[in-house]
């Protein structure tokens, strides 16, 4: 097998060549009409490489493949890589994108491509990459910010993250008695149990939904309202985005955006009307074992 590596340094900030490499295909190296994927570990990726044809000629399409196997943000697309004869001769190759913040408008990109069949077509995507890094950041310097939150919602998606439940929406309830309540949800709905904090909280699941109990205790945390304390955790794509949105929107700030042993990026936000969010983002995919939690498996 064969492999190649090319580095280049991009006048584009780190997190915009992370979108590109991920959600942003459209927006520099595949026709965007072309393209369909979803930015997760596992989900596949299509999109077509258009090139007009000379003289007239009909416009050239190149199908291209793959699947992400590695999305660290900011720092590492990993994705399989499969294109026709031109390309890869319908080989399943390895692409791994390492990305470092040289400064704040500056980036470090190193691609390698491994697992190539022949010479031949090694040779071809050595030459076509380093083509496709200097040609990216003129693409992207243009990139208008709405065009940027077009493509974010559209294909953005959310990491997967082995310490949080695979839902958008995940209420947090707090209850005197954890295992109790468990054991209520359990029965009443038929929820399964995802994760455990011994002592702490309890992640459940029901459908495509989550619900985390928290175990509660009234001296520290008087109920607010004749209730126990209860947030609603949101994932979200950019948690500091977020948070200053929701600054600005008149939301009371409660804690500032910071990263957990879980690989979770949260912050907390109250509202106009009283209601506590947890803005929350996966930075990384964390093994719960790593901070404590039990996965049921």
């Amino acid at each position: 097998m064969h492999a190649l590596s090319c580095t280049a340094e991009l006048p584009v900030g780190v997190d915009r060549v992370y979108d590109a490499w991920t959600c942003g295909w459209g927006l520099w190296f595949a026709h965007p009409d072309t393209v369909h994927l979803t930015c997760r570990v596992g989900a596949a990726f299509a999109f077509d490489v258009v090139v007009p044809g000379a003289a007239g000629a009909p416009a050239q399409r190149y199908p291209h493949y793959g699947r992400f196997r590695t999305l660290t943000p900011p720092s590492t697309v990993q994705f399989t890589w499969v294109s026709g004869p031109s390309g890869t001769g319908g080989v399943e190759t390895l692409v791994t994108v390492s990305l470092e913040a040289v400064d704040a408008a500056v980036t470090r990109c190193t691609l390698r491509h491994e697992g190539f069949a022949t010479a031949e077509s090694c040779d071809r995507h050595a030459s076509a990459w380093s083509g496709m890094l200097a040609a990216q950041a003129e693409h992207l310097r243009h990139v208008t910010p709405a065009a940027w939150a077009e493509v974010r919602q559209r294909f953005g998606g959310l990491p997967v993250n082995r310490s949080v439940p695979d839902s958008t929406f995940i209420p947090t309830r707090s209850y005197p008695d954890l295992d109790a309540a468990v054991q209520w949800l359990v029965e009443l709905l038929g929820c399964t149990e995802r994760l455990r904090v011994p002592g702490e909280r309890v992640q459940l699941t029901l459908g495509n939904g989550a619900v985390v109990l928290a175990a509660w205790d009234a001296t520290g945390a008087p109920a607010s309202g004749g209730r126990p304390p209860a947030t609603l955790v949101v994932r979200v794509p950019d948690v500091d985005a977020a948070w200053h949105r929701a600054v600005g929107l008149g939301f009371t700030p409660l804690t500032a955006p910071a990263t957990g042993a879980d690989g979770e990026r949260q912050a907390v936000v109250r509202d106009p009307a009283g209601h506590a969010w947890a803005l929350s983002q996966s930075m990384a995919d964390v093994d719960p074992a790593a901070w404590g939690g039990h996965l049921a498996r």
